[in-house]
Formats: structure tokens, C-alpha cells, sequence
């Protein structure tokens, strides 16, 4: 029996993948292999197949113990004879599955790279025949990867003390030239025959979106692709816990992984969503190589990571199964500020220390720049890059592209005119006319360009300043607080000698809700009837075997069952990974389920909510009221965007209430109250709160008569009288006066009167 008979009878396939038989047959003739594949491409087959035609055993060294568990799962349902050995088996246990591997019994042993430790486990392990070693995500050997760990560079001196030296062979899916070298020198495989395949994805499609609400953004995303499993990766725990409670506000299903949680609380996690008990992952980095499941359709990185390697990885987490996926990153300037602290933070020596900010400066650049999405990351990989891929949201994006000189042009005069001392923030602020402090201070009212363009929002015109130094423009000087200077070409444009096209400010906003409203182009076999129910049957059977449902039959399988609608069991085995030990195990139960159904179109939800339509007029009818307790302009309270922010994210404290953008701390304690009441509520309001409006007016009014006492008695206000004792004396408890001196509590006490008497209390 030959490669292509077991990869039929085991896995279902008719054709290997593209260089997947090349590897295969390098391996079956005993040589030294080393291949550098995409996530997806089948890296696992080209070492699977092997391992079944050689006459003694195979051992794969992997860093999770998740990703041997699911890799074992999934063996074991083809019928291919499979175990590991990790950290959560037994001693006693090990040394038997050794035993096993030895007798023939099982063909691959999967092993933690901290076995290989000199022990008398290591002393049995060099007393059993292998045909075989197989190092995956073999990049985490070498020093300069994003994933390094110490125990890889152990694995060398292990293969160099057996007595019989078997194939080894290394796989990872993203490898720089640098770290290749790394990798063969550390590996003992200078002489190994390298395979590139192309780390290009096509399926996978690339964008980056700056400048959103992300909250609201990852809330309307998730809510348009209800039916499609997700992974939000954050950059730390703190934002995680935040979004995951977002989404649980919502009603949406999600999970939550990282390091700060206890183990038994990660693994439930991570079996809830293999097993499809929750749609949504949130996580850290900790969740990243060991993801198996085949049908993740979004990756969305809530913060930027710390480097391309990683970002490139987890966002390979999505269309495993070959499906068409999203890959978005949520991308603001803090995110880079974020990562900075990290790596400063970090106990790396200066050399990897260097090589930390190369990297995040490369990462910085993907987000900022306008070409192509693809072409960038495969360029930073050391691959050639080809015409623009077209489908990237950069690609989509500048078709349309209008000229912006004029607009330009006054940015950079802006910059000029300053004499180029300042950083973006400043520069937007002026261009906003922004009335800070700082601004005031500096006498920057006074600049010819202030306000000229106050009609755009400071987060769009920081935006356009990012483009303007991604496209050669603009460039930064100076740490840790970067200020802006104009490049050559920035002059040739203001000399009138060259023209600017861009995206119009604003573009962002747009960009945002293209991204939103466009549907993964899924195969439309899979809003059918007949989808549906072949997956619900799945799904039980997953729980039966207590095993993940991809395990059973991948997406992409079933999608070509419903296709081909299969009537008898030879027609089920030409069904696209329908091998024979599940077409025997599984086949009958299908069949039954596509004989006895002719399919139906299934209804598309409606995605308008009425609920949240309502609670918006809701809370714009009490803003109104505001305004005339407060003699303000409505808007001035709370915009419409800071409004429909409220619906979308449900807050319930006045914690949550200020983390939504525009609001803050003075606004949510000054408003904050009778707008979480409704949005408790979720219900329009029978009688108006004015009590709550009454009770905001009266705090501000407190509030001026503390920031006033406070600065006369030369202190900061929160030590002078802290807001939450002002919060309880606008709620009517005076004892809290009781902390201040006499003097400054008799000045209180009038303040407390004089209100009474002009609001006629």
C-alpha cells in the first residue's frame, strides 16, 4: 500500500495537497527533511503517512499538550494508532506507552520536548527502534522566533545519543530567513532538503481598520456573523476580561483564555469551544499554536501583537479547513505603546532585546502601510511577491482613493508652521482646534491652520497622520516621545510639485462598517436545511465519543455531503474526507439523515433589532430632558455615537459606563446614572427620572464648589474631598463632611443651602 492508497483510506483525500508528496517521498527515502508550510497546508499528513509505512515507531516532538491531545483525537478516529506523553500522564503510565511503541501497537507517540531530558525515561526511549523523529513548530528551537523555548535546543543532543540515528524531520508554518538558518544549525539539519511551499494563504482575507470604536466594532461583527466561530485575540488579560464581558452583556455565546486563569478553567475553555458550546474565543496569545479546529471563519485582534510571526500565526488560525476566512486587526497608536512596555518589561538581553523592537517596528509598519496586506507579509517572510493580491482591505480600499492634496498640504503646513517640535496628537488637536490645556499653554491657538479642521474627528485626522508617514511623507525623531518632520517629499507637495492621493478623512468609519456588513463569502451549501442538520447530527455524535465535532467530519466534509447527496455507502467514500474507517464507523448514520431529506432553504435572521432601536430613542428622549435641567446643548451630554456605543454595549456600572469612547470619568458621574438605569432596564421608561437628572446637576454644582475649596486650601481636589464622598453627599448623606475640617465643612454646609434655594428644594 502506497502514500496515495493511505491517504484515501485513512483520510479521505483523493490528491495530496501542493508538495505534500514531494515532502513524503524525501522521507521514505530516508533523507533528512525540513519544511516551511502555512497553517493549513497539511504540514501534519506529510509526517503521518511516513510514519505508517516504516517498519518501527515515530515520535513527534510538540510544544502543547492541547495540540497532542487534538492530534491523537483525530488519529484515533481515522483508526491510525496514536498516544502521548506529557506532563498530565503518569510516570508508570509513560513508561508503558512506551512499551506500546516498542511492540508495534501504536505507530506515532506525540512527547513534550521537556521529556527528552536526561532520565531513565529518555534511557528506555533510546532502547525502542524509531524510524523517526518529527519536530513541529520547529521555530520554537530558535532564539530569534517569536515562540522560542529553551527545552528545543535539547532535542539535538538527544537524536545525537541514540544509537541508531532515524529521519528527523522539523515542520513550522512561519520562518523568517534568520530563524531558518537558526533552525538547521540548532536542529543538526544543515544537510536536511528544504521545503517551501509558499506561506500564502488565498482563502484568508487582510485588513487592517484604524481609528474605530473597537468595542462597538467587535459587537456589531460578531453579532453580523452569529453563526460563525470566531477568535478575538487581545495583547493582555486585563483587555480580555473586558471584551469577554462585553459579549456576555450582549448575550453572546464566548469564552475566555489566559494565563491568569487556573488550568481547569483553560481547558474547559478550550473544550467548550472545540466542541462548538461557544462561538467566540477571547484570548491572550496562550491561546494559539495548539488550535486545531478547522472551522474557525474570523480572527480578529482586538490590540496589535507584538510581532508578524505571531500575528501571521494566530491569524492562521482561521479557514484551516481551506475555507474562506477574515483576518482583521483593530489597530490604534497605543496598541505600539502597549507592546513597547512588554518588551521593556521583559528580562531578554540586549541582543533580543534589538530584535523585539525590529520586529514590532515591522508590525507597526503592516498596520500603517496603504499597499498590499498580503504582499507585505510574505515580502517579510522572504517570499516574492507577486501583483497586488485585489481582496485585502487595502486592495479594496484604494479603488478609492481620491486626491487629497489641499487637505495635505494644510497638515503639513500645520507641521511646518510649528517648526516641526511636536508630536501626531498635538498636531490633530491644532488642526481640530482644540481648546486643552496644553494647547492653551502653548500658545498653539495662535497657529495660521487652527481649527481649519475642526469638522473632523480627532481619531480620523491621527489616522491621516499615520498614512502620511506610512506612505514616506512624514517621519519620526526622537524616544520615547516621537515628534513629526517633513520628508522631501512632503515639501515637493507643499512647493506644489506633487500631488497627494488618499482616502478621504473619515474613510475609516466606512472602512469599518464594509468590514462589518460583509458576509464571509461561505459556500451557500452551508445556509441550507440539509447543512444544518448534518451538522446537528455531528454534533451528537461528538458528544457521544466525547470528542470535538471537526474530529468527526470537518466543515468543508460536510459541505461536499450536501452537494453530492450521497444515496448509498460506495457514493459516501467519494465524498471529499470520508475515509474507510469512518465511512464504516459513521457512514450509516449520514446516509439516513441524506436519504431522508431533499434539503431546504433556511431562513436569513434579521438583523435589525427593534429592542435596540427603541432603547436608542429611549435614551435620546432623556438626554433631551438633560439638556433643559442643564441649560446644555443635547450633544453636549452625550453625542449620538457615545448613544448608540451605550446600545451596543450595554453597560451596567458606571466602571463600564466611562471605558466607552467620548465618555470618561466626569461625564459618567456628572450623566452616568439615569442612563444606566434604562439601560438596565432594556426597556423604554414609563416615567421620567428626573430625580437622577436632579441628582447629576446637583453633584456637578458640588463638584465647582470642592475643586474651588481644594485650590484654596493648595491641595489636589480627589485628596482634598474624594468624588465618591461627593457622589454620597449628592445623594443626601452629609456624615461624609464629618472627614473635612471644620472650616471647609461650614463652606460645604452653605454651598449645600444656597443650592436648595436657587432650585427651590
Amino acid at each position: 500500500m502506497g502514500p496515495s492508497d493511505l491517504l484515501k483510506r485513512y483520510f479521505g483525500y483523493d490528491s495530496f495537497r501542493p508538495r505534500q508528496q514531494e515532502v513524503i517521498e524525501a522521507i521514505l527515502q530516508g533523507k533528512d527533511v525540513m519544511a516551511i508550510m502555512p497553517t493549513g497546508a497539511g504540514k501534519s499528513i506529510c509526517f503521518q503517512i511516513p510514519a505508517l509505512l516504516f517498519p518501527y515507531g515515530t515520535v513527534i516532538i510538540s510544544p502543547l499538550i492541547s495540540l497532542m491531545k487534538d492530534q491523537v483525537e483525530s488519529l484515533t478516529e481515522q483508526g491510525i494508532p496514536a498516544s502521548f506523553v506529557n506532563s498530565t500522564i503518569p510516570y508508570e503510565e509513560s513508561i508503558e506507552r512506551l512499551r506500546d511503541l516498542y511492540r508495534g501497537k501504536i505507530k506515532l507517540l506525540y512527547m513534550a520536548p521537556e521529556k527528552l531530558e536526561p532520565s531513565y525515561f529518555t534511557q528506555c526511549l533510546a532502547q525502542v527502534p524509531l524510524s523517526m523523529i518529527v519536530i513541529d513548530e520547529a521555530h520554537c528551537v530558535s532564539q530569534w522566533g517569536h515562540d522560542f523555548r529553551p527545552s528545543y535546543r535539547k532535542i539535538k543532543d538527544f537524536i545525537d545519543s541514540l544509537p541508531r540515528r532515524p529521519v528527523v524531520t522539523a515542520f513550522t508554518a512561519t520562518a523568517t530567513p534568520v530563524v531558518e538558518a537558526d533552525m538547521k544549525e540548532s536542529l543538526g539539519l544543515e544537510k536536511a532538503q528544504v521545503f517551501r511551499t509558499g506561506l500564502d494563504r488565498p482563502n484568508l482575507s487582510f485588513r487592517v481598520i484604524q481609528g474605530a470604536g473597537k468595542e462597538d466594532f467587535i459587537l456589531r461583527y460578531v453579532k453580523s456573523h452569529k453563526k460563525e466561530s470566531g477568535i478575538i485575540y487581545c495583547a493582555t488579560r486585563k483587555a480580555v476580561d473586558q471584551v469577554y464581558s462585553l459579549l456576555l452583556r450582549r448575550g453572546i455565546s464566548a469564552g475566555r483564555y489566559h494565563a491568569g486563569m487556573e488550568d481547569e478553567a483553560r481547558r474547559k475553555a478550550q473544550e467548550d469551544f472545540s466542541f462548538d458550546n461557544v462561538t467566540v474565543m477571547v484570548a491572550t496569545n496562550a491561546f494559539g499554536m495548539g488550535i486545531d479546529k478547522s472551522n474557525v471563519r474570523y480572527v480578529i485582534h482586538y490590540q496589535m501583537p507584538k510581532s508578524l510571526e505571531s500575528y501571521y500565526q494566530e491569524a492562521g488560525r482561521a479557514g484551516r479547513d481551506g475555507g474562506k476566512s477574515e483576518c482583521i486587526l483593530l489597530y490604534s497608536s497605543r496598541d505600539a505603546g502597549i507592546q513597547r512596555y512588554l518588551i521593556e518589561q521583559g528580562n531578554q538581553d540586549e541582543d533580543q532585546r534589538k530584535m523585539d523592537y525590529h520586529r514590532l517596528n515591522a508590525m507597526v509598519d503592516y498596520c500603517q502601510t496603504t499597499s498590499c496586506l498580503r504582499n507585505f507579509i510574505l515580502a517579510y517572510f522572504g517570499e516574492k511577491v507577486q501583483e497586488p493580491c485585489g481582496h485585502c482591505g487595502n486592495c479594496e480600499s484604494g479603488k478609492g482613493k481620491v486626491d487629497i492634496t489641499d487637505t495635505a498640504s494644510l497638515v503639513f503646513r500645520t507641521i511646518r508652521s510649528l517648526h516641526e517640535r511636536f508630536g501626531a496628537a498635538v498636531i490633530a488637536d491644532v488642526l481640530h482646534g482644540s481648546h486643552s490645556r496644553m494647547i492653551l499653554d502653548r500658545k498653539l491657538e495662535t497657529a495660521p491652520t487652527f481649527g481649519k479642521l475642526s469638522f473632523v474627528k480627532v481619531t480620523h485626522l491621527k489616522s491621516a497622520l499615520n498614512n502620511f508617514l506610512a506612505d514616506g511623507y512624514l517621519r519620526r525623531e526622537g524616544e520615547p516621545y516621537a515628534v513629526l518632520k517633513l520628508t522631501d517629499k512632503a515639501k515637493s507637495v507643499l512647493a506644489g510639485k506633487e500631488t497627494v492621493m488618499g482616502l478621504a478623512f473619515g474613510a475609516e468609519d466606512a472602512m469599518a462598517d464594509a468590514a462589518v456588513e460583509r458576509k464571509i463569502d461561505r459556500n451557500p451549501l452551508r445556509r441550507g436545511g440539509l447543512f444544518e442538520k448534518l451538522r446537528t447530527l455531528r454534533t451528537f455524535i461528538a458528544r457521544e465519543e466525547q470528542v470535538p465535532p471537526f474530529v468527526v467530519f470537518s466543515d468543508a466534509t460536510l459541505e461536499d455531503m450536501a452537494a453530492l447527496k450521497p444515496q448509498t455507502l460506495e457514493d459516501m467514500g467519494k465524498v471529499h474526507g470520508v475515509g474507510a474507517f469512518k465511512l464504516e464507523k459513521y457512514g450509516a448514520r449520514f446516509l439516513e439523515v441524506l436519504r431522508g431529506e431533499e434539503g431546504e432553504e433556511e431562513r436569513e435572521e434579521e438583523t435589525d433589532n427593534e429592542e435596540d432601536s427603541l432603547l436608542l430613542n429611549e435614551l435620546k428622549d432623556l438626554r433631551r430632558r438633560m439638556a433643559g435641567e442643564f441649560h446644555k446643548a443635547p450633544k453636549s451630554i452625550f453625542s449620538d455615537d457615545i448613544l448608540e456605543s451605550m446600545v451596543l454595549q450595554r453597560p451596567s456600572t458606571l466602571e463600564e459606563l466611562k471605558r466607552i469612547r467620548g465618555i470618561g470619568s466626569k461625564k459618567a458621574a456628572a450623566y452616568g446614572v439615569p442612563f444606566l438605569k434604562i439601560l438596565g432596564r432594556g426597556l423604554p421608561a414609563e416615567a421620567p427620572v428626573s430625580g437622577d437628572i436632579i441628582q447629576g446637576a446637583y453633584f456637578l454644582f458640588l463638584k465647582k464648589a470642592r475643586d474651588r475649596l481644594a485650590d484654596k486650601a493648595g491641595l489636589p481636589a480627589e485628596d482634598f474631598f474624594s468624588e465618591e464622598n461627593l457622589r454620597r453627599l449628592s445623594g443626601g448623606d452629609s456624615h461624609v463632611l464629618s472627614s473635612l475640617p471644620p472650616a471647609e465643612a461650614a463652606e460645604f454646609r452653605k454651598a449645600v443651602e444656597n443650592y436648595k434655594k436657587i432650585k427651590g428644594r
